[in-house]
């Protein structure tokens, strides 16, 4: 299993195994598909046999991630000076017009998005990248992401810690977390297109 070699290499690294830990958080956000999430259960582990302090370990883990939101949020920035510059072009799919709609609906929602984003697997960092695009006050983007980040890795060590440690069990513990909350994602955003599919039918019924 691929998470014992990273818990030797950890474990071999001494105290750089910290940065391990921190990079893995970060990587979370810049590469969605990392699984950021179950590297950080090990801060639990780590804690039950004693071999590092769990409160360095949420520290490391939470500025981790913070460093993660920063880099998206500063792409985003990048991708609303490059629209400002070439209104008329699209970058990597993304059309003005798109990213006007991005930019109205994360000045509205935008605060509890980032405040619970470390929630959100697979688009916590385009919550970030969209906060960039919209101009949300970077102090206060990263200030709601490090509380986020900081409630769900405490969480998930303490979980590691409620169960003793044990690797396995607290692999299949968090993968059915992820699944059940990108499975709730889904339906969202299934209802979100029902209900815009009926706006529009509605729209072009009326006179």
């Amino acid at each position: 299993m691929w998470i014992e070699h990273v818990d030797k290499l950890i474990g071999a690294l001494g105290p750089f195994g910290f940065l391990v830990l921190g990079v893995a958080a970060m990587l979370e956000y810049v590469v969605p598909p990392f699984p950021g999430d179950t590297i950080v259960l090990m801060g639990g582990i780590y804690a039950v046999r004693g071999e590092k302090p769990w409160w360095l370990v949420l520290a490391v883990v939470t500025a981790g991630s913070v460093m993660g939101a920063f880099i998206n949020y500063a792409v985003g920035k990048w991708l609303a000076k490059r629209f400002e510059a070439q209104p008329g072009r699209s970058f990597f799919g993304l059309t003005h017009a798109r990213l006007e709609q991005v930019q109205t609906r994360m000045r509205h929602a935008g605060p509890w998005l980032l405040l619970v984003n470390r929630f959100l697997p697979g688009i916590r960092g385009v919550i970030f990248i969209a906060a960039g695009a919209a101009r949300v006050p970077r102090f206060n983007a990263l200030v709601l992401g490090a509380v986020s980040a900081l409630a769900h890795s405490g969480l998930i060590i303490a979980l590691g810690m409620a169960v003793g440690g044990n690797l396995e069990r607290l692999t299949v513990l968090v993968s059915r977390y992820q699944y059940a909350v990108i499975g709730l994602l889904v339906v969202a955003a299934l209802g979100f297109g029902v209900r815009a599919l009926t706006r529009r039918r509605e729209s072009a019924v009326e006179p």
